[in-house]
């Protein structure tokens, strides 16, 4: 009696711990070994969240409200040379001010803070938006999309958009009129990640 409870409680054990190692294998057999493909992130930030931009570090994004009043997630790298080949991570800086904007232009603030993302490598300067203030950068932040759910801000780290192209400002002539408010946004381009796995020039 007491040997057949035993044979029973050791068969149950080895296919527990045969459906352990099989699922082990299985989702190791799945996983990409190349660059980092992502997941989805919950974020418990609520769309009535205001305060700074919070620092998601395994994940590589800060979550924050923009002055469109809507939550971004900005990738922790900035932009070009300084931050995809160097590695540099953006900070966030709660009292950091630009003065006047280099990029400032007709219907632009002249003004940036307080409160920036900075480039401690290459020091380019960005505000609550992940727009350019100051220093050097190829392009706004880039950034994941996000979608409300239940608990907060999901986000989906899985695919990376580029930030909008940094263009000189430029100052309509009377024989060319302003464009008009009627174009329709373009999709961003996505951007590939930063990855120690990826070989750098």
């Amino acid at each position: 009696m007491i040997s057949t409870r035993l044979g029973v409680a050791l068969a149950l054990l080895l296919a527990v711990g045969g459906i352990a190692i099989g699922t082990t294998a299985f989702f190791a057999a799945e996983r990409k070994t190349g660059d980092i493909t992502g997941r989805l992130v919950q974020s418990r930030a609520t769309n009535e969240y205001d305060g700074p931009p919070l620092a998601f570090p395994l994940d590589e994004f800060f979550i924050g409200r923009g002055s469109d009043g809507v939550l971004h997630a900005f990738y922790s790298y900035p932009p070009g040379y300084f931050g995809h080949v160097r590695g540099c991570k953006i900070v966030w800086d709660a009292g950091g001010t630009v003065a006047t904007t280099p990029l400032a232009g007709p219907g632009l603030t002249p003004a940036a803070g307080p409160g920036l993302f900075v480039d401690p490598c290459g020091g380019a300067r960005f505000n609550r938006d992940g727009k350019l203030v100051s220093g050097p950068a190829d392009r706004n932040l880039d950034e994941f999309a996000t979608t409300p759910a239940v608990e907060g801000m999901l986000v989906d780290t899985r695919q990376l958009y580029c930030g909008s192209a940094i263009e000189p400002p430029q100052t309509p002539t009377a024989a060319e009129p302003s464009p008009t408010a009627t174009a329709t946004p373009e999709q961003p381009d996505k951007c590939d990640r930063v990855s120690p796995n990826t070989k750098r020039p």
